[in-house]
């Protein structure tokens, strides 16, 4: 069964692919997942801006560490900008790391499984656009299985997500520089 599709462009994303003929204007505001919802979207992450949650795609993914005291279980993912690297972990790690400054109690983020897939950007993209959830989910769960964290992300990367409270996506590096990285994504609550 097909999961109704969302599609958006981050407004903040300067990624232009031919087939993007639209731009929706993104909110700062906090619109959590629809169960059932199947979100695909750009996005830019920089060093002011490097928590990566997991919204409805109204919502901007990227925020700065501030705003987590607002976010709670909807901070998912940490990008850490360091020495000419760019590396993705789980914000309770980045938390734990001394990452976030005192702004939330860890208690209140997720558990999150971070892998990095085999599968060619080709399939990425067939993904990505078709919505088919036992997909996502099934590459999801393979690729989570073993994966150490931090990963270290390249051009054309492709990372894998699963949440304890049934989020599931993946994104693949589109431009990545010293001081920001660009993705494509999907993802999906269940």
């Amino acid at each position: 069964m097909k999961a109704q599709i969302v599609n958006s462009l981050a407004i903040d994303t300067v990624i232009n692919r031919p087939e993007d003929k639209t731009f929706q204007k993104t909110s700062g505001r906090i619109i959590p997942a629809v169960p059932g919802e199947y979100y695909t979207y750009s996005s830019k992450f920089t060093r002011e801006s490097p928590v990566y949650a997991l919204l409805k795609c109204k919502s901007n993914k990227n925020h700065p560490v501030t705003f987590l005291k607002d976010f709670g279980c909807e901070a998912n993912l940490f990008f850490l900008f360091k020495e000419n690297k760019i590396q993705i972990c789980p914000i309770k790690m980045a938390f734990s790391h001394g990452l976030l400054g005192h702004f939330v109690d860890s208690k209140v983020f997720s558990d999150i499984w971070l892998g990095v897939s085999t599968i060619t950007k080709k399939f990425f993209y067939e993904i990505q656009l078709m919505g088919e959830v036992s997909d996502l989910k099934k590459i999801c769960r393979t690729s989570c299985a073993e994966t150490k964290v931090p990963v270290l992300l390249r051009q054309e990367s492709i990372i894998t997500m699963m949440t304890d409270h049934g989020k599931y996506g993946m994104f693949l590096v589109k431009d990545i520089t010293a001081t920001s990285i660009e993705i494509d994504a999907c993802h999906v609550l269940v």
